[in-house]
């Protein structure tokens, strides 16, 4: 009977412990399932999701022919998972040594398994601390995609684990993708196309402009990985797909553009100026051939203050501001005209030291020659400061003051250019209103003293009477292309109306192109068989409060040919060093027909029958 009862304690007592580790495990399931679920969750899910970004390609910047100027590349970083390693990958660290041109001491460091502690919020919302497997240990950053490949093929397929031959199922060191922003001519058109800084950010001209074309978007994916961290395709949860940015095309033409860039450092070499700017532009639709700004910087060292300073990449085009000299006077000229105050052959008196204007005698400025008495048309072709005085105070006496600032500002002065729209730097300029002249603004505003300007507002004000007294706003980009080469976005040519009739434009033309021609002051710049025409421009600088006879900006912007205009360019030296005097008609001049002949010949334009024999 004893042994009955103690089998029946012992059979008891099994079926008590058994009854108690069920109730223990239906206990600690119902706590998971039912009472703890979010924590258990969060931790599995911080182990097993994943999320991958696949990063956008920055779009492509071109030029008109579709020339690139700035693009990406392929870089790689390369790194390992050493949870995924196998017990024989030690074997080949010597050639990814070699490969990497890493010591082997280093890469076994970085082979070591390792955890890193990770804080995740449970269901309550409080934060515990658990430690995660380093999935990622970075080997080497940037290198190309031939390096990658090597690394790649250094791993066998088949390897042992944990004392067993298996078939990878995935290589432990692989590269992340990322890219590199390119600028492959160096200097060419810096301040206009500008640069991505390190942080992947656009720092200035058309990288920045552009930009929300030219990004594109990161595509995403949300997905589950197994135990060896391989991607399980059927447990992904979300998936975005990347777009790659869009390709902006330029107005520039890159070799007119090379060309007005060697020609600024072939002036900076004979002159040592300050600066330079030259501008090509399309008569009849205000797009950019060229703006070559010097001194000038390497896009792919932008980084580098030596090498590229702050100064050297402004767009001095649109931030540097100079009084304009006589290449001015083809305002009040083309007002006085249109208000039909002066014809071409109305006579002044170029020798008079003083002039009456509302009741005053105004003191006359002085000229560099005297002429005598001179008509309309020889005032313009002499450049006579005291004949383009008269001029202005004719009109503004006739017809207002007003009426002449108005004119200022229809040619383009004391506005912006709307060039880069969005970047901060440009200048204005400097029109006082009439309420803030002085007593002898009206003798000085004429001839280009008295007011400030922008290389580009010049440019633009010349164009006006290029495009038949029409002004057409600059334009440097041209249209934005999908990846696949499909146009979704184009910029025709914008007008901000007219400002004088094309009757009027055409009557200054011609006495633009006698500039150009025998007894004008910018013969330098003609050539023979494109009626060429202009206006020179030599300005002294105001240094410590007074005008300099030392410190001189040289100025020339005309274009060709006049009966039909098609390019024009305009070349503004600051400060040219030589003997003497820099004028517009030495220094620019020559340049600006240096640069219409690369333009001649690359965009193939056939010469005309001349007004005048050369």
């Amino acid at each position: 009977m004893r042994s009955l009862i103690a089998s029946r304690r012992r059979f008891s007592l099994v079926v008590a412990v058994v009854a108690l580790c069920i109730a223990a495990i239906v206990g600690k399931l119902w706590w998971i399932q039912i009472y703890a679920p979010g924590k258990y969750r969060a931790g599995a899910e911080a182990v097993t999701h994943t999320q991958f970004v696949e990063y956008a390609s920055r779009g492509t910047i071109t030029d008109f022919r579709g020339e690139k100027l700035a693009y990406n590349h392929e870089r790689w970083d390369i790194g390992v998972d050493p949870h995924n390693l196998a017990d024989d990958d030690a074997k080949w660290i010597p050639e990814l040594s070699k490969v990497l041109d890493i010591p082997e001491d280093v890469l076994i460091e970085k082979f070591t398994p390792r955890e890193r502690l990770v804080y995740i919020r449970n269901k309550d919302g409080k934060t515990e601390e658990r430690m995660r497997p380093v999935r990622w240990v970075v080997l080497a950053r940037d290198v190309d995609t031939e390096t990658k490949n090597a690394v790649l093929k250094l791993q066998p397929s088949r390897v042992t684990k944990n004392g067993k031959k298996m078939v990878r199922n995935s290589k432990p060191v692989y590269g992340q993708r990322k890219f590199a922003r390119e600028y492959p001519n160096g200097k060419l058109a810096a301040q206009i196309i500008g640069f991505v800084n390190k942080e992947g950010v656009p720092a200035m001209g058309i990288e920045a402009t552009m930009n929300d074309f030219l990004s594109g978007e990161n595509g995403w994916r949300e997905t589950v990985r197994d135990k060896r961290g391989r991607d399980l395709v059927h447990r992904r949860y979300r998936e975005v797909p990347v777009k790659n940015g869009n390709t902006v095309e330029l107005t520039l033409d890159a070799r007119i553009q090379g060309f007005a860039e060697k020609e600024c450092e072939k002036i900076a070499e004979e002159y040592a100026p300050a600066s330079i700017c030259i501008i090509v532009s399309e008569a009849g639709t205000g797009r950019l051939l060229a703006l070559a700004n010097w001194p000038t910087f390497n896009l792919n060292e932008f980084f580098d203050p030596v090498k590229a300073p702050l100064a050297n990449q402004k767009n001095r085009a649109i931030t540097d501001v100079y009084e304009p000299g006589s290449v001015f006077k083809i305002v009040p000229v083309a007002a006085a005209l249109e208000e039909k105050v002066v014809t071409p052959g109305t006579l002044f008196d170029c020798s008079l030291d003083a002039v009456p204007y509302r009741g005053k005698m105004l003191k006359m400025p002085a000229d560099s020659h005297k002429i005598g008495k001179a008509t309309v048309r020889d005032i313009v072709r002499e450049s006579s400061n005291r004949g383009s005085a008269q001029i202005g105070m004719l009109l503004a006496e006739r017809r207002g003051e007003e009426c002449f600032y108005n004119y200022v500002l229809k040619f383009g002065f004391g506005r912006p250019t709307r060039l880069l729209s969005n970047q901060g730097g440009e200048s204005i300029g400097i029109v006082h209103p009439p309420k803030k002249w002085d007593g002898l603004t009206i003798t000085r505003f004429p001839m280009g003293h008295s007011v400030s300007v922008t290389p580009l507002q010049i440019h633009d004000a010349m164009s006006v009477i290029a495009n038949n007294g029409r002004f057409m706003e600059p334009q440097i980009v041209s249209r934005v292309l999908e990846e696949d080469g499909r146009e979704i976005l184009a910029y025709p040519p914008r007008s901000r109306g007219q400002v004088v009739t094309p009757e009027t434009a055409r009557t200054v033309a011609q006495m633009l192109r006698a500039v150009c021609g025998p007894g004008g002051t910018a013969r330098k710049a003609d050539i023979p068989g494109f009626e060429v025409a202009g206006k020179t421009g030599t300005t002294q600088k105001i240094i410590n409060g007074t005008y300099s006879n030392r410190h001189h900006v040289a100025s020339f912007s005309g274009f060709f040919p006049v009966s039909n205009p098609k390019v024009i360019i305009t070349v503004i030296v600051d400060e040219p060093k030589l003997r003497g005097v820099g004028y517009g008609g030495n220094v620019a001049a020559p340049a600006f027909r240096n640069v219409a002949g690369e333009v001649i010949k690359q965009l193939e334009l056939k010469p005309i029958k001349p007004l005048f024999e050369q």
